[in-house]
This record gives C-alpha cells, structure tokens and sequence, in this order.
C-alpha cells in the first residue's frame, strides 16, 4: 500500500504570518500507486480535502512515513494506525 504524507494546516491564521501554521501531519492511503494522490481520509479519520500534500517519500521499505524535519508535528493517531497494520 502507498502512503502519501499531508500536513494539515491552522485554521488560525493572524494578519502578519507569511507561512502557514501547521496543526498536524497525517498518513493517507494513496488513491492510486501511480499518481500518488492522497485518499480521501487519512488513517487517523481525518477528512484530507483541507490538507497540504507533502512531496516526500520514504528512502526504502521499512523507513518512517514521516519527514524527519516534521516530528513535532506527527499524528499520533496515524502512527498508531500504521503499526497496527
């Protein structure tokens, strides 16, 4: 199974902020292997319509679904998705 990484964004956004505030970043199902597009929900049940996708692919077989630059930021709900797989 494909996963694509989304990161979902603030939706408090004050006047002066350039980049946007990131809340959380998910694992989705890929829609197709091909194309890598995002499903519609991420493992966690979040609805990804809102969300960012991320250009980021795991180096190989084994390796996290998670860019190691957004730790901060994983959801825990999706990672614990994952394992149970």
């Amino acid at each position: 199974m494909a996963i694509v990484v989304t990161r979902e964004l603030s939706k408090n956004r004050g006047p002066g902020l350039s980049d946007p505030d990131i809340k959380a970043v998910h694992a989705v199902p890929a829609a197709t292997d091909l194309l890598g597009l995002p499903g519609d929900w991420t493992f966690c049940g979040e609805p990804t319509a809102d969300m960012e996708r991320l250009d980021y692919q795991p180096a190989g077989p084994g390796e996290s679904w998670l860019p190691p630059d957004m730790t901060r930021w994983k959801c825990s709900g999706c990672a614990d998705a994952l394992q149970a797989l």
